[in-house]
């Protein structure tokens, strides 16, 4: 009787240091905060600013974020995939992994939509695609990517007021491809300096 004790408090000994040793291993050990491993972008993104006067931003990060020991950490998978990271006066206080292609507004590694050339992926527009539906398909293609931005910047506490110029314009519709191009030629060049 005394053997199967010493056999039960020695299996239940091994039980509990097997499952202590396993929580210990399983611990999220991401420092709290953001770790940077590459900027993705070098430019943050502006977009506006709260009711009580922080700026508000964001940027692509490849890295790790965690916003408290009690919290989870995300963790961005590559590049393409990175951390979208929010910031307000300059402090990080979210993150998320985000596809950066969805993102992008405008830039070299965007291309165009299917509508401007015969064989896609559409990296230049084609003379004889240069069309009204050409035009329409990246103007729409703009649109609902500059509205991601700003809902973004909304679900963020911007208030409409301080709204960047080229996020103002997400609402308003435009009739004519001449208004069109006045509305998305200046915000277009600003979006190449950040890529996004």
């Amino acid at each position: 009787m005394a053997n199967n004790t010493a056999i039960y408090a020695v299996m239940a000994l091994g039980l509990a240091g097997g499952v202590g040793w396993w929580y210990m291993n399983n611990q999220d050990k991401t420092p709290v905060g953001l770790v940077v491993t590459n900027q993705v972008e070098g430019a943050r993104m502006p977009m506006g600013e709260t009711s009580d006067g922080k700026a508000i931003s964001a940027n692509a990060i490849e890295g790790t974020w965690r916003e408290s020991e009690d919290s989870i950490s995300v963790a961005s998978e590559s590049a393409e995939k990175p951390l979208m990271v929010i910031y307000h006066d300059g402090k990080p206080i979210h993150a998320e992994v985000v596809t950066l292609q969805e993102w992008v507004v405008e830039g070299a590694d965007v291309g165009y939509p299917d509508e401007c050339c015969e064989t896609p992926p559409c990296e230049e527009i084609q003379q004889d695609y240069n069309t009204e539906g050409c035009l329409e398909a990246y103007e729409a293609r703009v649109r609902e990517t500059t509205k991601k931005w700003l809902d973004l910047a909304k679900e963020h506490g911007a208030t409409d007021e301080s709204l960047p110029f080229w996020l103002n314009n997400v609402t308003e519709e435009k009739s004519t491809a001449q208004e069109a191009e006045s509305v998305f030629g200046p915000m277009l060049s600003l979006q190449s300096h950040f890529v996004w």
